[in-house]
């Protein structure tokens, strides 16, 4: 079995609804969003997906998405995976916060249903949810951090019943007069 994960930088997140944002910053550690107080916007980011793979055609189930959601009372409520423009699988009654840039652990890592063949490239679409119209210091309604470093997933080569499919290669020798 033939294992290779890929990851790719925050930097390439993308936002859905830019006028529910007061800030929209992509620095050298991460892209770091502040999503108004009360509203909430659905972001992007690809996944560099290896397709084929010495011929055989790779699968995915783990993909993570590396954040961090602790100011003000912002979570990530939603998360749908795509496989290019086909929609692979939908989780709607998410509630990830906390800060979780360090590595793959529980919070973010999306474990797919069963394996999903890649055809043609995947994706993380996610909705982040920012807290209430809670005072600030200043009493202001607070915005709502949101900072990506990374995603990223685990592709394997595919299987069929558990078996491992790979590209058999046979050195045949030349017979020939001598």
């Amino acid at each position: 079995m033939t294992l290779h994960a890929s990851w790719i930088h925050g930097n390439a997140l993308t936002v859905e609804n830019p006028e529910n944002l007061d800030r929209i910053g992509h620095f050298g550690w991460g892209a770091d969003m502040s999503v108004q107080a009360g509203k909430g916007s659905w972001f992007h980011i690809p996944v560099p997906s290896p397709v084929i793979v010495e011929d055989v055609r790779m699968k995915v189930q783990n993909l993570f998405l590396l954040f961090d959601a602790e100011a003000a009372g912002g979570k990530i409520t939603r998360i749908h995976v795509w496989d290019g423009a086909s929609q692979v699988e939908v989780f709607d009654e998410v509630n990830r916060l906390g800060h979780h840039l360090g590595g793959p652990d529980a919070e973010n890592t999306i474990t797919l249903t069963r394996p999903h063949t890649v055809i043609f490239g995947m994706s993380i679409s996610f909705f982040f949810q920012a807290g209430g119209t809670g005072a600030g210091v200043f009493g202001d309604a607070t915005s709502s951090r949101l900072i990506v470093g990374s995603a990223g997933g685990d592709f394997t080569t595919s299987a069929i019943n558990g078996l491992v499919v790979q590209r058999l290669e046979i050195d045949v020798p030349v017979l020939g007069g001598g």
